[in-house]
């Protein structure tokens, strides 16, 4: 039996961006996609189980937090989708999560929606049993 499709809700302000990641992701992997502006992002959340959930970063961290929060608390897990360079700079909130640079890619979104999916804990096993 095959495990149940990701439910993947895209949170984008740029509705052609949006297409592509849905598009993007139903190529590379077995999930559903809900397509929601960031203004309704909320509301979608309350209206819908999600378990990743691809936001558009801004340069105001506290926002980034906020939404962060939001979605962790609805139970889902957040993948940023940013057209910054210095998001990926630790101690941002960003930093924390996987981030896919605009225009995503197949291969690199896929890999973070599966990271996300994953969540913390996960090992792609490099450095186990001394590898050299």
């Amino acid at each position: 039996m095959s495990p149940a499709p990701l439910r993947v809700l895209v949170a984008e302000n740029q509705y052609l961006i949006a297409m592509e990641v849905e598009r993007l992701l139903g190529e590379a992997l077995p999930c559903e996609v809900t397509i929601t502006p960031l203004t309704q992002l909320r509301e979608t959340l309350a209206a819908g189980k999600f378990d990743v959930v691809i936001v558009e970063t801004v340069l105001a961290e506290s926002l980034n937090v906020e939404r962060m929060l939001e979605i962790t608390a609805a139970g889902a897990r957040p993948v940023f989708l940013s057209s910054y360079d210095h998001l990926a700079i630790k101690g941002t909130v960003a930093a924390g999560h996987p981030i896919v640079t605009k225009p995503p890619q197949s291969d690199e979104l896929a890999a973070a929606v599966l990271k996300a999916a994953h969540g913390p804990g996960t090992s792609d096993g490099k450095g186990l049993l001394d590898d050299r």
